[in-house]
């Protein structure tokens, strides 16, 4: 309720009667917009722990319990560390969450194949980096689409305004023949 009156309040002072009604039709409107669910911590957060761990000199199941014991929300990465200490890597992506089971997957392939388990987690971070970072210029690329609209209904109108007023009101002050 606060909102919708501060909201009305603003749009009141700004634009008048009408500006009012649009600030207190705002709030409804915006809780309409979907919001992000806030779940389980992000991949990448995980990754740089198992990460700066195993860098440490710690093997990777000691890092998976080690993460898990940092991030006690993470259930699915709480299950997948009990799994692979008693079972290994290969049986604990059985049980891993959605995002979890291609880093447990590729931790699993570079044990069985001797690679750099401390590289194959830096290059998933990267790949990590790599993707939002490809998301985001995605989102600034579509952003002149997206102003637009709101550049064509709020700065234009002003600018019109702004460079044709003077000579407007020299025309109908001619017109009239006031104030000479």
């Amino acid at each position: 309720m606060t909102t919708v009156l501060v909201s009305a309040s603003a749009g009141l002072v700004v634009a008048g009667p009408l500006g009012a009604m649009v600030g207190a039709v705002l709030p409804w409107l915006a809780s309409l917009l979907p919001r992000k669910r806030v779940g389980p911590p992000h991949t990448r957060l995980v990754l740089v722990i198992l990460l700066v761990e195993v860098r440490s000199g710690v093997s990777i199941l000691a890092a998976l319990q080690a993460a898990a014991a940092l991030l006690p929300d993470h259930r699915g990465l709480r299950q997948a560390a009990r799994v692979a200490t008693v079972s290994g890597l290969t049986s604990a992506l059985a049980v891993a969450s959605a995002d979890l089971r291609p880093v447990l997957a590729q931790l699993a392939r570079a044990q069985i194949s001797g690679a750099s388990i401390s590289g194959t987690l830096r290059a998933m971070v990267e790949q990590d980096l790599a993707r939002e970072r490809a998301e985001r210029i995605a989102v600034a690329r579509s952003l002149p689409v997206r102003l637009m609209i709101p550049v064509t209904l709020l700065m234009l109108p002003g600018l019109v305004l702004l460079l044709y007023a003077p000579s407007l009101l020299r025309l109908f002050q001619d017109l009239t023949g006031a104030w000479t």
